[in-house]
């Protein structure tokens, strides 16, 4: 029997391994950068999403879906996530990680922005203090670097 609660345990399981995943996925390149250029390191984290994109698609997924619409929205995300990764390895490699990973790691706040304005969501109180908390946030992490 499938209860609220389990429901929730699902996605707070879910959310938490993803949560894992991507510390890892911001530590990483530090250690990458060390030897290589941000361009191979780029390179080198494309052939991983690659190999990793095939078990997720053809084990645990329906396979891969023809939708034009949906296909193009995801490779605008891999362009977009592309591009950021590299100016991500760009900072990394030269600065403080663990600031920097901080920093980056405030993105929501643009598909914030993105959703209010383009899919006109609307935000409460309490996330629009949120929001603000978090460029607070940004400018005390951005300071004294």
């Amino acid at each position: 029997m499938v209860t609220k609660n389990s429901m929730m345990n699902v996605w707070l399981g879910n959310a938490l391994a993803a949560l894992l995943c991507w510390g890892l996925w911001a530590f990483f390149p530090k250690l990458s950068l060390e030897r290589i250029s941000p361009s191979s390191s780029v390179f080198y984290e494309a052939c991983g999403v690659m190999a990793t994109s095939l078990v997720v698609v053809f084990v645990l997924g329906p396979g891969i879906e023809t939708d034009l619409e949906g296909a193009f929205y995801a490779i605008l995300t891999g362009i977009f996530g592309t591009i950021g990764l590299y100016f991500f390895f760009c900072a990394i490699r030269s600065g403080p990680i663990s600031v920097i990973s901080a920093l980056t790691a405030l993105y929501p706040v643009v598909t914030v922005a993105l959703a209010l304005v383009v899919l006109h969501e609307r935000l409460t109180f309490r996330q629009i203090v949120g929001v603000l908390l978090a460029l607070l946030a940004a400018a005390l992490l951005s300071s004294d670097i």
